[in-house]
């Protein structure tokens, strides 16, 4: 059955008890300011992957391109160049998103005081 009983309503709005944060929790966030992708440290390690990129895409096409009876050069230099460029791509993006994951982390650690 359903009451209309506005004190019933009031009752069970109060009910709960308030929730009480660590003051590290409730700091937390105020002392962090969100640069989103284009956080520094984000930003110099992509260049740096992208250095790494090119640079394998070089030793690539200098040592690993070679002409078979099954595949010619320019089928060689294409399967290097994708093979290269799409493992890059996915390590960069492993890459960014343990980055990402640790600038803004899920669970803050509590420190204890040291015991002497």
């Amino acid at each position: 059955h359903f009451r209309s009983s506005s004190s019933s309503f009031t009752a069970a709005r109060h009910a709960a008890p308030p929730i009480v944060l660590p003051r590290s929790i409730l700091q937390a966030p105020a002392r962090m300011t969100c640069m989103g992708f284009f956080a520094p440290g984000l930003v110099t390690g992509s260049i740096c992957w992208l250095a790494l990129a090119l640079v394998a895409t070089f030793v690539q096409n200098m040592l690993f391109v070679k002409e078979t009876p099954k595949i010619t050069l320019a089928e060689s230099r294409q399967l290097g160049l994708i093979v290269v460029w799409i493992s890059m791509t996915c390590m960069w993006l492993f890459w960014a998103f343990v980055y990402m994951h640790q600038l803004v982390p899920l669970i803050y650690p509590v420190h204890t005081p040291v015991l002497e």
